[in-house]
């Protein structure tokens, strides 16, 4: 499938990678090596004829933060009840609430309040050489996460289940009150939620005491840099009517505070726009594109998108793309913009699990190149069929 081109887009992508994964290393969110990889990033786009700049914001550096807090004070409530039924119920409602609110991604008032630290989005734009008819951002995340036996291979299999477990277990909390009044008073309801509070603390408490920073070279290393050689790609031949942004993220790892921040700036560059998110590329296994995303509400990824992905993967067969119902559990940063009822969709390689997930064995030896040079080519298609749509439009 390779040509001279393809071959050495596909080396300049596997460049950036080896650059965040091996030289930088870990890139824990808001860290000194997140930073150190968007200025190293910044001036890899400038050697490619871009004009990037980093877009401050403010972050903080796990997922933990938010719902160990959050969790923390629904097993407080819950421990509470059986002196003060109401006043117990009422605060597990107010921290399931917060919870789903933050699983949500629409308004996130917890993330607001811990994002303390400053972190930096990494932004560019390519335009087109004609009239502009349409927005496309290419999207990545730089930072990565931290390995815990949260994500160890056996669990990771029933991650959805696993993160449900708060969630379910807050709102039974929440519901006691009412709850009590049924035969047997809801003893056992109590019991069982209090325990699945406990244990899913227990866990975020291991990964943050216990766990390690993992390279990141497949999560995200290989999604940054598609993105990024797709980008450098469109500034050296401009597409006819499609404009090009460029967003590479930070935070994603510890909640998607880089998408929520991005999405909170000026409304020209995201009303209207379609996000083509990169994350976790460069496994052995399938590449997908993800039909529903999101943990408290799922969405739907862009029928237009997915449409002329479908189209793809049947003109294109050697590119081995497919359908996937979802993600192994997580949101990613399309989930924020269709959250906020924008067009998106995310291409990830699975297949019945994702390599080296959160792993430390995420490293760029691991990275399968034929991977990331069929990501590279799907989006390259991707770009050309969009902006073909728009122009005969026109």
């Amino acid at each position: 499938m390779a040509t001279d081109r393809t071959a050495t887009a596909t080396a300049e992508a596997l460049g950036v990678i080896r650059l965040l994964a091996s030289e930088i290393g870990p890139r824990r969110p808001c860290s000194a090596a997140e930073r150190r990889a968007g200025e190293a990033l910044s001036s890899h786009l400038r050697e490619r004829g871009l004009d990037p700049h980093l877009e401050e914001h403010r972050g903080y550096s796990t997922f933990a933060a938010p719902y160990g807090l959050l969790f923390g004070v629904a097993l407080a409530g819950g421990l509470l009840q059986r002196r003060a039924p109401r006043a117990g119920g009422a605060i597990a409602a107010i921290a399931s609430l917060l919870a789903a609110l933050e699983g949500d991604l629409r308004l996130t008032p917890v993330s607001r309040l811990l994002s303390r630290r400053p972190t930096a989005n990494l932004v560019a734009s390519i335009g087109p050489t004609a009239t502009p008819r349409q927005r496309v951002c290419l999207v990545g995340h730089m930072d990565s996460t931290r390995y815990g036996l949260l994500f160890h291979p056996a669990a990771v299999r029933h991650l959805e289940l696993l993160t449900a477990i708060p969630g379910a277990s807050a709102l039974a909390l929440a519901a006691h009150p009412l709850l009590r009044r049924l035969p047997g008073g809801g003893g056992v309801v109590r019991r069982a939620a209090l325990a699945g509070l406990a244990f899913s603390l227990l866990v975020l408490a291991e990964r943050e005491l216990r766990g390690d920073d993992v390279p990141g070279a497949s999560d995200n290393a290989s999604g940054t840099a598609v993105a990024m050689q797709l980008a450098a790609e469109c500034a050296a031949r401009p597409l006819a009517h499609t404009r090009v942004d460029l967003l590479i993220t930070t935070c994603e790892e510890s909640g998607l505070l880089g998408a929520q921040a991005y999405a909170r700036g000026p409304r020209e560059r995201i009303d209207g726009t379609l996000f083509l998110n990169f994350d976790t590329v460069g496994g052995d296994v399938p590449l997908t594109y993800i039909e529903r995303e999101g943990t408290t509400v799922p969405r739907s990824a862009s029928s237009r998108l997915v449409a002329h992905l479908e189209q793809i993967a049947g003109d294109r067969p050697e590119l081995g793309l497919q359908p996937a119902p979802g993600t192994p559990g997580l949101p990613t940063d399309a989930t924020v913009m269709m959250a906020r009822g924008e067009e998106a969709v995310t291409l990830l390689a699975q297949g019945d699990s994702v390599p080296h997930y959160h792993q430390m064995t995420d490293t760029y030896e691991n990275v399968h190149p034929p991977t990331v040079e069929r990501t590279l080519e799907t989006g390259r298609e991707l770009l050309t069929r969009l902006d073909r749509e728009v122009s005969a439009a026109t």
